[in-house]
C-alpha cells in the first residue's frame, strides 16, 4: 500500500468521523454498518487475492466504535468479523467493541446462537471480560478521537 492510499483512507476516516460523529444518531447507524461491512469485505477480498482495494482499517475501527456505541448486540458479529479479516483489522478494532451491549447481553446472545462464531467470540470474550470496564473504555475512546 503506498502512501497515496494511506494518505487516501485517514481522509476518508477522518470525514466519517467528522460527519457522523462517534455516537451516531439511531437512523444513521444502518449506514454505519454498510460501511463496516464493505471495508470488511474489501480487506477479506484483499487477503484471499481476489481483492484489489484494501479495506480501510482506520475506518473500520471508527464504524466498530460507533456500533460500540449504539450497543445493539447483534453488532458483536459484525465487528467480530471485521477482526479476522487481518492482522492489522486485528489490530486495529479492539475486541472490546464487541461488547457495545455489555458483557452479560453479548454473551448471553451469543450463547443463544450456539454457532462455532459464537463459540469463538465467547473464547475472545473470556479473556477480557474481567479487565472490561464500559465507563473507563468510553473515555479512553473519547481521548482516543479527541471528542470529549
Amino acid at each position: 500500500m503506498g502512501m497515496d492510499i494511506d494518505d487516501q483512507y485517514e481522509r476518508d476516516a477522518d470525514q466519517h468521523l467528522a460527519a457522523y460523529g462517534l455516537r451516531v444518531a439511531a437512523d444513521q447507524v444502518p449506514i454505519v454498518r454498510d460501511v463496516l461491512m464493505r471495508e470488511t469485505r474489501h480487506e477479506a477480498d484483499t487477503y484471499a487475492g481476489k481483492g484489489t482495494v484494501p479495506g480501510n482499517t482506520q475506518l473500520m475501527r471508527i464504524c466498530a466504535v460507533q456500533l460500540w456505541h449504539a450497543g445493539t448486540v447483534k453488532d458483536a458479529l459484525l465487528v467480530h468479523r471485521a477482526r479476522r479479516t487481518s492482522m492489522d483489522a486485528t489490530g486495529a478494532v479492539d475486541a472490546e467493541l464487541m461488547l457495545g451491549a455489555g458483557v452479560a447481553r453479548t454473551k448471553e446472545y451469543l450463547a443463544t446462537l450456539g454457532t462455532d462464531e459464537a463459540r469463538a467470540i465467547l473464547d475472545e470474550i473470556a479473556w477480557m471480560e474481567e479487565s472490561y470496564d464500559a465507563e473507563r473504555y468510553a473515555a479512553f475512546l473519547d481521548t482516543y478521537y479527541r471528542t470529549a
